[in-house]
């Protein structure tokens, strides 16, 4: 199988028009860190971004920095860090590339006080399946008009095309402290949404297994210890064999990791977002996550997994269906990015399993 490393955008947009024209399917490569999910399917070739690495413009005054797709999330995160400047909405996933962060709309544990990973775009260009070069939003001021392609391009997994350069806005780096607390899972979820109404705009609030961690942002003033809670550090990120990630309503958070505590499934729940991901091993672990996510108005995705994990990633197919197949057809016609990796490559009538 053919590796590709195309070093501009004009190169990746003259291979995938060649791609559509031959029929043949493509597998985008970023840093690799999310390469197991989806259905497995064999591409005819698989097209690296690590040729678009360059950092095109950073304006500390502006708060924004322009860069390829294929730059490392740790190279943009250093170059940040000397200006004074951080990327707070993305999530800290090591090896990962920009474009592969936005691809997965990978938000970060700061979720809850900065926002979602789209929020923090404002131009994007994409090279389509047929390779068109597509740009929409502003380097200063969103703009819609037809497609919002940047929120389409995030989260897309790389089935409407690649991302060859985007903008983002920035924030400047705070002082921030963690705080956490051991016991119940129960009575940890209770004292997480009793913190979360008492405290202005807390960095993030992660509830684990029989554990609780908050993050304070602010002046040092402001970082003292919450009442129940204890000076500590920052959770260290969880390293699991497989991963499907849930998303339930946020006020139901608490019932839906007490059900994963008793099912014994370790996890990290993002309080006040309702976003959770559960360490799996079994397919049995799939279906019971996604059976109590789905109970409480949720659902549950297998991002990381392989492949005898992987027979159902999805679950129910979502009432947007159709209107994302469309939106796939647009800007690949022919469907030869990504094969197996988004709901859309599902027929009409066919069934994940």
């Amino acid at each position: 199988m053919a590796l590709t490393t195309p070093d501009s955008r004009e190169a990746l947009a003259a291979l995938l028009a060649d791609a559509t024209e031959r029929g043949e399917q493509v597998r985008l490569l970023g840093g690799g860190t999310s390469s197991r999910r989806g259905w497995h399917r064999e591409p005819d070739q698989i097209v690296s971004t690590a040729g678009l690495d360059r950092i095109v413009a950073h304006e500390p005054a502006d708060l924004t920095v322009t860069v390829e797709g294929g730059v490392s999330v740790e190279r943009l995160r250093a170059t940040l860090a000397a200006a004074g400047q951080g990327w707070l909405q993305a999530d800290d996933r090591p090896g990962a590339t920009v474009g592969g962060l936005l691809a997965t709309a990978a938000s970060g544990r700061r979720r809850l006080r900065f926002g979602p990973i789209r929020d923090s775009v404002l131009e994007v260009v994409l090279v389509t399946g047929d390779g068109r070069l597509v740009s929409g939003g502003g380097k200063t001021v969103k703009g819609v008009a037809g497609f919002d392609i940047p929120r389409l391009a995030v989260g897309s997994l790389g089935t409407l095309g690649v991302i060859a350069e985007v903008t983002l806005k920035l924030w400047p780096r705070p002082r921030s402290a963690w705080f956490g607390a051991e016991g119940a899972t129960t009575e940890l979820a209770a004292l997480a949404e009793v913190l979360r109404a008492r405290i202005y705009a807390p960095g993030a609030i992660v509830l684990s297994h029989n554990r609780l961690d908050v993050e304070l942002i602010g002046p040092d003033d402001d970082l003292v210890a919450p009442e129940g809670l204890a000076p500590s550090v920052e959770p260290p990120r969880p390293e699991w064999n497989a991963t499907v990630e849930a998303g339930v309503p946020a006020i139901r958070l608490g019932q839906f990791t007490a059900r994963l505590a008793e099912s014994g499934l370790a996890f990290e729940a993002l309080v006040g977002v309702g976003s959770v991901r559960v360490a799996v091993a079994t397919v049995t672990d799939v279906e019971t996550v996604r059976r109590e996510a789905v109970a409480l108005g949720g659902h549950a995705v297998v991002i990381d997994a392989e492949p005898g994990l992987r027979a159902d990633p999805w679950g129910a197919p979502p009432a947007g269906l159709t209107v994302m197949r469309r939106l796939r057809q647009s800007f690949d016609p022919a469907g030869v990015l990504n094969p197996g990796v988004f709901m859309t490559d599902l027929a009409p009538t066919e069934s994940p399993v």
